[in-house]
């Protein structure tokens, strides 16, 4: 049996992190997700082969599996997506290289699911389709399943306004390549909306429900990045006590050091630090004296520079921050942007190479008037991006409300 993990969208939710690395590739500890799904599906013996469909910077998926998987037992293959084509029309791309069943995987899904499980479920039913459930605390953001006595899906919808249960897809399926005889090719397709519901009417669909001791977690934004490396956390807490400091980290004895917290390889921690619950240190990370992390994600080879705070913040790799600055409150800073000294960043989402200075520090999270002097209003937009994007400097000064993307995304220039 083949296994297909959807690889090509483009994760705009999880901006800035993922504008500079394909959503499969967002880190958890340090590993790309998209190798925590190849290590389990290593382990299931009836898949030989991994098909990998891909179209969003799809270059950096291939060199992380030519580089870093040459090894893996089971045989590799790239799909090229010629356009973005959804999840429904993704899979009408693989299939002429799968057989007459296949399993399907999300590529932003962080699990410890046993994919063999939904494999026996779906042998001993007779539907097109078994979808594997989980509960959840949100159930509006995903796919609503409703299942009668015998597993059979007899509702679903997604992300309903007001949902009936919170049992929810989750995003793993065996399918059956009969459903795809009627899906167009080269068109973008929604399998969740387009096609499912069809089989769902039809009582073509049964549901496996995850084992309750099983975790999930959706990567689609930095929240839900968060609790995937709480969960990691807590995991690796269990064999390895509340912290973990790997090989080649130098960690004085002066730092405090409140678990669970993981400190990566070729970290280096100065004199003085305080590092609290739930903070990832990524590789070659540079923490300057007496800074504070709590609740943390530096991805890697970072600078926080003396005396700076950062709490409930994430950072993508290379990110230089200054002395005395303070991060909080689920800020996201892209790879290799820099935070002036002596600044207070709260909430906002940062661009990657951006440099933020001075006057930008009044810039600040849900467009509050009362935090810029429009007198700091810049004259142009300092990065040359488009006028949708400029139009914020003006919105925040208070000249006039901002474009639906500048209020979706809050990015901070």
């Amino acid at each position: 049996m083949k296994a297909v993990i959807l690889a090509g969208g483009f994760g705009t939710r999880l901006r800035p992190i993922s504008s500079t690395r394909p959503k499969p590739m967002v880190p958890v500890l340090g590993k790309p997700n998209l190798q925590y799904l190849l290590e389990n599906l290593e382990k299931i013996k009836e898949i030989d082969e991994i098909i990998l469909s891909v179209h969003y910077m799809r270059g950096e998926i291939r060199e992380f599996i030519e580089d870093n998987m040459a090894d893996y037992p089971k045989d590799i293959r790239f799909v090229n997506d010629p356009m973005p084509l959804e999840t429904g029309g993704a899979l009408k791309n693989v299939e002429d290289f799968v057989g007459d069943e296949f399993l399907v995987i999300y590529g932003d899904v962080f699990t410890n699911f046993n994919f063999g499980e939904l494999i026996e479920a779906h042998k001993n039913n007779d539907g097109l389709v078994t979808v594997a459930l989980t509960k959840v605390y949100d159930p509006e953001k995903y796919g609503v399943v409703e299942i009668d006595e015998s597993g059979r899906v007899t509702g679903f919808e997604e992300k309903p306004k007001r949902p009936r249960t919170n049992m929810v897809d989750a995003g793993i399926y065996v399918v059956s390549r009969e459903i795809l005889k009627d899906v167009p090719k080269n068109r973008e397709v929604y399998f969740e909306r387009e096609v499912l519901p069809k089989y769902v009417s039809q009582g073509l669909v049964y549901g496996y429900k995850v084992p309750r001791e099983v975790y999930w977690v959706d990567l689609g934004t930095p929240e839900d990045l968060f609790y995937a490396h709480q969960i990691a956390l807590d995991e690796i807490t269990k064999e390895n006590g509340y912290y973990t400091i790997r090989e080649g980290a130098e960690v004085p004895e002066d730092v405090e050091i409140q678990g669970p917290v993981y400190i990566d390889r070729g970290a280096k921690i100065g004199h003085g630090v305080k590092i609290k619950a739930y903070t990832y240190v990524g590789p070659n990370t540079i923490v300057q004296e007496k800074a504070y992390l709590k609740r943390v994600i530096l991805i890697g080879s970072d600078i926080i520079k003396e005396k700076s705070e950062i709490k409930d913040s994430i950072l993508g790799e290379g990110v230089v921050v200054g002395k005395n600055v303070i991060i909080k409150e689920n800020a996201v800073l892209g790879d290799y942007s820099k935070i002036y000294d002596n600044l207070v960043i709260y909430g906002a989402k940062v661009l990657p190479w951006k440099k933020v200075e001075e006057y930008e520090a009044w810039i600040k999270l849900k467009l509050d008037p009362t935090k810029v002097r429009p007198e700091l209003t810049p004259d142009r937009c300092p990065l040359g991006l488009p006028e949708c994007i400029y139009k914020k400097f003006k919105a925040i000064a208070g000249e006039k409300p901002p474009c639906d993307e500048c209020i979706e995304n809050q990015w901070l220039f």
